[in-house]
């Protein structure tokens, strides 16, 4: 480098700066107007949105008077579209609805979760009783379906653009940060208006999921127009197990949840433990060996730590009657403060995890199982009260222990999930088969909370006396559900590490080709998005001239044959080609 290059170098950036040529990498990629998209999804969505209305299903169903098992399993049913992921990302692909594939389902979805979101704001303000426990459920779940669809085609389309642009990961880095700025807003607003205006805090949700919706209205999802019905049936014949295994997946949860409505603990923990071998055995038809073995340990880990949230939460905030001597904290500082620290908590444990990257998958996942087993002793301290022997309040032990430790060990346990899961995703099929082992996981703790509320029935645990001052609260047994449900029971999971996780190291992308199998009917025919693009930051371009040019359909191009296709299926995808509009910008 000469003397003369190394001051423009300086110039360009200070004046431009890291972050600066970032976000024109990220415009000149993904376009402007998908770049709002998302941010509005990831940031005021999934990050302010969810945030809210995730903290607010506890005062609401304590104001019901519903017990912490009836809570916790509402929420599991109001949160079960997250478990079906993967049929929403198949049938948006295979069906779609009018003229494009994921737009009709989002304008679908976000009109149903805008009205579930309108009747749950409404809900505070009536005086409503446990008998509306289900319907007021329905209505988060309708609000989770928006949620969790704009989510995964989200996901989807922007991944799709990734690797038709051959585009670096900085916009997963946009995504993360925008989901963990957006929860300490939300975390913000919970703080401001928990304790007594419910209605407005829900209310707040609404703003983000509306403009979202009308965004999608307006087209800022950038997508080609679906083709054909045949075309759609060449894609299902395609790769029919991927699809049916889609389709058992959103009716084993549909199952366990209408059991969960009406079914007592003994039944529901029979019908999921049955539904579970079902689904399980389906993934070991439907994927490949090593990746059903992966997919099956990742769910038998989320659902051997046995969820009791809603047990812990009525003994985290009830008042002295139903725990004397207790914590009794306040829905402010149980579900607002606790979330700021818990953030701050699991950006640690991410920075952490860079530091496993040259580990093994199984000495990664071993090492997160001891983590979590370690966290879950901040519980146990609170239960016996311990930490006051020590002299340490309540407060400080759950936040600087509790709060902070279990997000760290939850990020540590998603991390080398979502990386094991994107190792072995087969080429072509990453955006449905990434769906589909998201929503098996999230399907395992679905199967821990039904085990959850069981075994605290079993050992005699109650929290009636919380909500009804003619009943009575019983935690005798808490400290030892603890133990069974967060030290026993994980740890007998962890020998099967040896046999179901592989052995190779995370870093190490070029062992998990042999896992690979063969492109499916996601992959896209070779085209001009294949060839090399010039940066606006590289040394050809000037990221001071660069255009906002989306990714835009060629219609020039001819659709082409996938090889992989059945015998005498015409199966056909598009390429990708730069394109610009009169202005320049999208």
């Amino acid at each position: 480098m000469t003397s003369m290059e190394e001051p423009t170098i300086f110039k360009d950036t200070i004046d431009d700066g890291v972050f600066h040529k970032a976000w024109q990498q990220l415009e000149f990629t993904f376009g402007s107007r998908f770049l709002r998209f998302l941010i509005t999804v990831y940031f005021g969505v999934k990050g302010v949105s969810f945030a809210i209305i995730t903290a607010v299903t506890l005062p609401i169903f304590q104001r019901m008077g519903v017990s912490g098992n009836d809570y916790q399993l509402a929420a599991m049913v109001a949160n079960s579209p997250w478990s079906t992921k993967g049929f929403i990302g198949v049938l948006s692909d295979c069906f779609p609805l009018g003229r494009y594939h994921k737009r009709g389902y989002l304008q679908l979805f976000s009109a149903v979760g805008l009205l579930g979101g309108i009747g749950l704001a409404v809900a505070p303000t009536l005086t409503l009783t446990k008998v509306y426990l289900w319907p007021v459920t329905g209505l988060i779940f309708m609000v989770s379906l928006q949620y969790s669809t704009l989510d995964l085609l989200s996901e989807g389309k922007y991944a799709e653009i990734m690797r038709e642009s051959g585009a670096g990961s900085e916009i997963l880095s946009l995504v993360w940060v925008c989901i963990n700025i957006g929860g300490l807003v939300g975390a913000a607003v919970v703080y401001m208006l928990v304790d007594g205006q419910l209605h407005l805090l829900v209310s707040v949700a609404l703003i983000p999921a509306a403009i979202a919706a009308v965004m999608v209205a307006r087209g800022a999802m950038p997508e080609k127009p679906a083709r054909g019905w045949e075309i759609q049936r060449a894609k299902i014949l395609s790769q029919p197990k991927l699809f049916l295994l889609a389709v058992y997946m959103a009716g084993g949860v549909l199952i366990i949840s209408v059991t969960a409505c009406f079914g007592s603990a003994l039944v529901r923990l029979i019908v999921t433990i049955a539904v579970t071998m079902f689904l399980s055995g389906a993934s070991f038809h439907a994927l490949p060996r090593t990746l059903a073995k992966c997919n099956f340990y990742m769910m038998l880990v989320r659902a051997a730590c046995v969820d009791i949230s809603g047990t812990l939460a009525y003994f985290y905030t009830s008042g002295q009657a139903c725990v004397p001597g207790g914590p009794g904290f306040s829905y402010r500082y149980y579900l607002a403060v606790s979330s700021v620290v818990g953030a701050v908590g699991g950006s640690l444990g991410s920075i952490m995890f860079q530091g496993m990257n040259n580990w093994s998958f199984q000495a990664a996942f071993r090492m997160t199982t001891f983590v979590q087993v370690l966290a879950s002793a901040f519980d146990l301290v609170i239960v016996n009260r311990w930490n006051l022997q020590v002299g340490l309040s309540d407060q400080a032990t759950y936040l600087f222990g509790d709060a902070a430790c279990q997000q760290m060990a939850a990020m540590l346990c998603l991390m080398p999930m979502a990386l094991l899961s994107s190792r072995l995703c087969p080429r072509g099929a990453e955006a449905t088969v990434y769906a589909i082992l998201a929503g098996f996981q999230n399907f395992g703790s679905n199967v821990g909370s039904v085990v959850g509320v069981w075994l605290t029935e079993v050992l005699g645990i109650t929290t009636a006396g919380a909500v009804n001052p003619n009943e009575r609260c019983n935690f005798d047994n808490l400290n030892l559900a603890i133990i069974l449900a967060h030290v026993v029971l994980p740890l007998a999971v962890l020998p099967l590490t040896n046999v179901l996780v592989p052995s190779e190291r995370m870093d190490d992308e070029s062992a998990f080709a042999i896992y690979s199998p063969a492109p499916s009917f996601c992959s896209p025919a070779s085209s001009a998005a294949s060839s090399p693009r010039v940066s606006p930051t590289s040394s050809q371009g000037d990221p001071k001239n660069a255009q906002d040019i989306p990714w835009q359909e060629d219609t020039s191009i001819d659709y082409e044959r996938l090889p992989d296709g059945p015998p005498g299926l015409d199966i056909f995808m598009t390429g990708f080609t730069r394109g610009t509009t009169p202005s320049g910008k999208d």
